[in-house]
């Protein structure tokens, strides 16, 4: 198996499908960030007793792991002769440094505007 994903075709297509299964992940952490946002407040609340903190975590890293391996994979899969599908190696280079951007702008979102309500 590590043989084969020495080809730059290979590297391509896991970026590609990396970066793509990054996005879900993403999404989920902004739909949590945006249910819990309160718009009179302009804070973020969430419970000390609620899941919500592990699921946010769960969320953000396990999208920030995809997209940082879909970004490596297509950084270097990406221009070489023998790759026939470089496309997919730049998809996976822009989406998963796009995701990667996303992730880190909610993680410094939740940072700064969370308010943890005491039950």
């Amino acid at each position: 198996m590590f043989e084969r994903i020495r080809r730059f075709d290979v590297q391509a297509t896991y970026a590609c499908a990396l970066a793509l299964s990054a996005v879900l992940p993403c999404l989920a952490a902004a739909a949590l960030i945006a249910r819990n946002y309160r718009h009179d407040l302009g804070q973020i609340l969430y419970g000390s007793r609620g899941w919500f903190l592990l699921a946010l975590a769960a969320c953000l890293g396990s999208s920030a792991v995809l997209s940082t391996a879909g970004f490596v994979l297509g950084w270097s899969s990406a221009g070489q002769r023998r790759n026939d599908r470089s496309g997919r190696s730049w998809l996976g280079f822009f989406l998963g440094g796009a995701i990667l951007t996303m992730n880190i702008i909610l993680a410094l979102a939740f940072y700064m505007l969370k308010l943890e309500q005491p039950l």
